[in-house]
């Protein structure tokens, strides 16, 4: 079957309304394992926007030494444990952005591709997305334990849907919350489509996001806006 493209979503922020959680999870586990306080929780100021390549950067600042294996070991442990009491301790914080599960479950009746990529340890992601009753079994899924950069892992999360030879030509969307996601989209060259209100639709649209949306309640909005990015040039 012919596909008009593979649209690639990442997680927090896009599919799940977990930036929060995020945050104070990671800040924490970098705390307990590393003595480290006060670390900068916007992810864009980081070289790489993953889980990893933002350890590595903590490390050598903070730390003022090149990371091991045994930290990122610890630090990914006692994140994934601390995204997993939270989930079973709050009820907020763990939604999803309205109409994620329906876009997700009716993109490929349209004829589109999905996959999804995000720069988080795998573990904790796929906890976000089942406290949002968001289920990505049948999809292609990559993230931070597959690539260090967020590049590497929308690429992986393409092969992993299309195959390596389709992915060199097929048309391509990615959609994200953060700078960091256009910014790997771009280099990518692929299309996007922000998903953000307020301050971060603004960062968006500063950065180049030709379209950006609140949620996928218009469907028929977002599939619009799927199809203009795939000529767009960022």
């Amino acid at each position: 079957m012919t596909t008009r493209g593979v649209v690639i979503f990442d997680i927090d922020g896009t599919l799940t309304r977990t930036n929060g959680v995020d945050e104070e999870c990671y800040a924490q586990a970098v705390h307990d394992v590393l003595g480290v306080s006060g670390i900068s929780t916007d992810w864009g100021s980081y070289r790489y926007s993953s889980d990893n390549g933002i350890l590595h950067e903590i490390i050598e600042m903070h730390c003022k030494r090149a990371p091991t294996g045994r930290d990122f070991r610890a630090v990914r442990s006692r994140f994934i444990e601390l995204v997993s009491v939270r989930s079973r301790r709050d009820s907020e914080g763990w939604e999803e952005v309205a109409g994620a599960r329906e876009i997700l479950r009716e993109l490929p009746s349209m004829g589109w591709t999905i996959a999804v990529a995000t720069g988080g340890w795998g573990p904790s992601a796929l906890r976000k997305l089942e406290c949002a009753n968001i289920s990505i079994s049948t999809v292609a899924f990559a993230c931070a334990d597959h690539a260090f950069a967020r590049l590497d892992i929308i690429r992986w999360a393409l092969r992993a849907a299309v195959g390596v030879v389709k992915s060199s030509s097929i048309q391509v969307v990615y959609v994200g919350d953060g700078v960091w996601d256009i910014d790997a989209a771009r280099a990518g060259g692929y299309g996007f489509v922000g998903i953000g209100h307020g301050e971060r639709a603004s960062r968006l649209v500063a950065a180049g996001s030709q379209v950006v949306m609140s949620d996928y309640l218009d469907r028929s909005r977002f599939e619009h806006a799927l199809i203009s990015a795939c000529s767009q040039n960022l």
